[in-house]
């Protein structure tokens, strides 16, 4: 198998995360792609050129949960995708999946040229996330033991993992103290640690 992927892409990350989990790590070729270039090995097997891009044999996956999904049945050690049917646990993979979705737009946008950058989308994309943080602090419980790694929950922690990474509500911490001792009972985990964004992999956005 090999998955193309960014170093700080959330997705990617999670799906490396999900290989972990499965036994797989060790069975999947990583392969680093540049974007936005023509040269970009993603789009010969997805038109849209973005990864994650799992490819197995003859069959090509390029869609986050997709690829945990499978990976999941791969391994076959760990369930961390909901399965269709259990909705109510589909429901909260959604919520978490889509404010992992808000975070990625907010960062994008912030990392653009200060003259390009929109000011209705900042404040759109921060409400957005405060919203969701005001309910997370009021919902989420920190685990006794050792934290469990479900799609929702890593949608959860690899979305708080770019906000702080690109700092975006630099007051977090303080104004929702529950997520903040959610997520460092995620931070302990050594993948959680190895997979987490990097400085050095950071690449500016143009237009």
């Amino acid at each position: 198998m090999k998955l193309y992927y960014t170093p700080n892409s959330p997705y990617a990350r999670m799906c490396r995360i999900v290989a972990d989990q499965a036994g797989l790590t060790d069975a999947i070729e990583l392969e680093w792609v540049t974007l936005r270039s023509k040269d970009n090995p993603v789009i010969s097997l997805s038109p849209l050129g973005r990864v994650p891009v799992l490819v197995d044999g003859d069959l090509t996956l390029a869609e986050a949960r997709h690829i945990c999904a499978y990976l999941d049945e791969k391994g076959g050690r760990t369930q961390t995708v909901a399965r269709y049917g259990d909705w109510q646990a589909v429901a909260a993979e959604t919520e978490a999946l889509a404010f992992l979705d808000a975070i990625t737009v907010w960062s994008r946008e912030v990392r653009r040229a200060k003259e390009d950058q929109s000011d209705f989308l900042l404040e759109v994309e921060e409400e957005q996330a405060r919203r969701e943080l005001a309910h997370l602090n009021a919902t989420l419980t920190v685990p006794a033991g050792a934290p469990p790694l479900t799609f929702r929950t890593i949608c959860l922690f690899t979305a708080l993992g770019m906000m702080r990474f690109y700092k975006l509500v630099p007051d977090w911490r303080e104004t929702y103290p529950a997520v903040a001792a959610w997520s460092a009972a995620y931070d302990t985990l050594p993948i959680v640690a190895a997979t987490a964004p990097s400085a050095d992999a950071l690449k500016p956005l143009t237009r």
